[in-house]
């Protein structure tokens, strides 16, 4: 039986500053997030540009859609944990699916300590597996 595909949407949020170096930010972790045995990473779209505009989607700066087996969530998460602590001021917010299940996390690493977000990291995953 093949593992049904977690579906995870992060959402990052960046202290003072500004779109274009949220951008960037995001850009970065996706060349990360790919380097992981993930099916998919997307940039998040909000649909067709406006009538008259050249863009196809308008994307979202700050949000990647990613499709992966839930085994690969505790790596996504230790990518996560260790790029989150190289840019402090940066929360991430992650949504994940699997089937019908779904849950919330916020990491904030100026609110959130390693042992709480391990924590959090366990009780996900064990929660996604039932």
């Amino acid at each position: 039986m093949s593992e049904i595909p977690a579906e995870l949407l992060i959402e990052l949020e960046l202290d003072g500053g500004n779109d274009a170096e949220l951008d960037e930010f995001t850009r970065q972790l996706k060349t990360e997030v790919e380097e992981l045995n993930v099916d998919a990473v997307e940039a998040v779209t909000v649909g067709s540009a406006p009538d008259g505009t050249k863009a196809v989607d308008m994307q979202v700066i700050g949000q990647m859609a990613i499709t992966l087996a839930p085994t690969i969530i505790p790596p996504l998460f230790e990518l996560l944990k260790s790029w989150v602590e190289r840019k402090p001021s940066t929360p991430v917010k992650i949504r994940v699916k699997i089937g019908k299940r779904s849950a919330l996390i916020e990491y904030d690493p100026t609110k959130t300590s390693a042992q709480e977000l391990e924590v959090l990291v366990k009780t996900l995953s064990r929660s996604l597996k039932a």
